[in-house]
């Protein structure tokens, strides 16, 4: 399966994503108050962090990062217009509601913080505008596909990053200036939320119509963080700042795969995933080319996609959740002290020879 034609559901996934989509409009949690932020600008004052910098990060790598935040979250319109032709283009009311009534607005609200931030350490207000307009006059160019399946993907990997960026500038504000870094975790707490509700729309479409477990794999293997190309200057640094500051890769890698797990939302599913992905990057499987692994699975009629699904989770140290014990990907059934022996030491040997770049890319190596 590839391509955009082949995005179909049943006439009872659209209920379902519109239901999902109202709870969300009704319940949409704490957002961030921007005219409250406007009457305490002494409170996101960051000159004090220059000095506190760690070793490996420099005033000009702070300032970087900053105007890394601030500038994707400018980009919103530009994402918008994607997720919203999207939308049109496959008649998914739900996903334009829930684009127009609550993503761009929560959006909106994220510059300002880093905005004011900036402010403190030298930039003027006509500078950051200046930056801002040239940002959004830039062509964005859409990485991935733009069926809904694809672009709830997209959202899922894209607001799950973010989250974890604005958390390591918070960490990194926190010791010199903790007001700022409060409202750099209030921008954290929002893109959480909409990494859930993402990886809701997606395991709900897959739910209903499991092949398009392949264009989860399509715009997975294919992602791109918007910043790359919207803020040349800085987008492409980001990892090595990442890198700098220590951050925890197997953690990035254990949550992307709790994420791209829960988005398959079975067994079987998340392990013909890896599969696709595998395929899609060229990566082999043990020994194995990936291709020719997903071509004797798929002639055996699936058998042992579950199997991969509960390696991969034991690769980065996941447990099998709860609610998929108990549901064997094959029909055959075996003794079950037996069975599950024979099955955890193939899981376990699977489970080595594991490349997990072929699930999270190279920040995993």
């Amino acid at each position: 399966m590839s391509g955009s034609s082949t995005y179909s559901l049943p006439a009872t996934a659209a209920p379902k994503l519109e239901a999902m989509v109202d709870q969300i409009i009704a319940r949409p949690g704490r957002m961030i108050n921007t005219k409250e932020m406007e009457q305490m600008p002494g409170q996101l004052d960051v000159k004090a962090v220059i000095n506190a910098l760690p070793e490996a990060i420099t005033e000009e790598d702070f300032v970087k990062m900053l105007r890394l935040a601030m500038l994707t979250e400018c980009g919103t319109d530009s994402y918008a217009a994607v997720f919203q032709e999207g939308a049109d283009k496959y008649n998914a009311t739900w996903l334009a509601r829930f684009n127009e009534k609550v993503w761009v607005p929560d959006e909106y609200t994220h510059t300002l913080p880093y905005y004011m931030m900036l402010r403190t350490i030298g930039f003027t207000e006509e500078e950051l505008d200046r930056q801002i307009r040239e940002l959004q006059e830039r062509v964005y160019t859409h990485c991935c596909g733009i069926t809904p399946v694809e672009l709830t993907t997209f959202g899922t990997v894209q607001e799950y990053l973010t989250d974890n960026w604005h958390g390591l500038l918070a960490n990194l504000l926190r010791p010199a200036a903790p007001e700022a870094a409060y409202f750099a975790n209030m921008v954290k707490r929002r893109e959480t939320l909409h990494t859930v509700w993402y990886r809701g729309m997606t395991a709900l479409q897959v739910e209903e119509n499991p092949e398009l477990i392949e264009l989860v794999a399509k715009s997975l293997s294919t992602f791109q963080m918007p910043g790359t190309q919207l803020v040349p200057d800085c987008g492409p640094l980001a990892l090595t700042w990442m890198q700098k500051l220590h951050v925890d890769f197997n953690h990035v890698a254990k949550e992307l795969v709790r994420n791209f797990s829960e988005s398959a939302g079975d067994m079987k599913r998340s392990g013909k995933l890896i599969v696709e992905m595998a395929v899609a990057r060229e990566y082999p499987i043990g020994p194995f080319p990936s291709r020719f692994v997903r071509g004797a699975m798929n002639r055996l009629g699936g058998a042992g996609y579950g199997l991969l699904g509960e390696a991969i989770l034991e690769r980065v140290g996941l447990p099998k959740p709860a609610k998929w014990i108990g549901k064997p990907d094959s029909a055959i059934r075996f003794h079950t002290g037996v069975y599950e022996t024979i099955r955890s030491r193939m899981r376990t040997f699977i489970s080595n020879k594991i490349d997990v770049r072929s699930i999270t890319g190279e920040t995993a190596a």
